[in-house]
């Protein structure tokens, strides 16, 4: 008698989590329907993007996330809550944005506390950089917003300057570039925990030009 204890196989999250097409797409290809299409950069556990398509009933919005584990659970979660507005891809955004054949075609970006690297080392693994912005500006309509938040106040500060240096971007807000609130109607998973710890939280939108 084998008395040895049966593990199982592991989950291969990369082979089943939903994934982006091959090839280009246009964003009617991606979610077909009617309504602004709004992308979220990096969705995390999806809390922001599951409330916005909720509260947003008139808007497409698609999510690329590059944890495939992670878009694996919010494409459940988006299931269950019966979310046709929505679409989450697992992905890497620098791979897949260049992609997108409509230029001009997103109302909206939101990216949410990226960037997890501390050490100068990894600055290179940092979304937010020139490479990015020029597929956000070249996807976003005119007068399309950016809207960026963190809880660093430097890498607030040095988003703030990058996108100063970008003609395809305004900056609304305060002197410093910061907006007070964040006015979607949704939270994501860390703004809500730095909420509630009291934590000061960093917020830019940037207007394309």
């Amino acid at each position: 008698m084998n008395d040895k204890v049966q593990t199982a196989p592991p989950i291969r999250y990369g082979e089943i989590a939903p994934r982006f097409p091959e090839g280009e797409a246009s964003l009617e290809q991606l979610l077909p329907g009617k309504g602004d299409f709004e992308i979220e950069l990096g969705y995390g556990r999806g809390a922001f993007l599951l409330d916005r398509a909720e509260v947003a009933k008139d808007s497409r919005i698609i999510g690329i996330e590059i944890k495939k584990k992670l878009a694996f659970f919010v494409e459940k979660r988006r299931n269950d809550r019966g979310l046709s507005n929505a679409r989450v891809f697992g992905d890497d955004a620098r791979v897949v944005l260049p992609r997108i054949t409509d230029d001009g075609g997103v109302a909206r970006f939101f990216i949410h506390f990226p960037d997890p690297w501390w050490k100068k080392r990894h600055a290179h693994r940092r979304i937010l950089d020139d490479v990015l912005l020029d597929q956000l500006a070249r996807l976003l309509r005119s007068k399309g917003e950016l809207f960026v938040q963190t809880d660093v106040e430097e890498r607030a500060q040095s988003m703030v300057e990058t996108l100063r240096g970008r003609k395809e971007f305004t900056l609304a807000g305060d002197e410093r570039g910061f907006v007070p609130t964040n006015t979607y109607g949704a939270r994501s998973n860390r703004e809500a925990r730095a909420d509630e710890d009291g934590l000061p939280v960093y917020r830019i939108l940037a207007i394309r030009t």
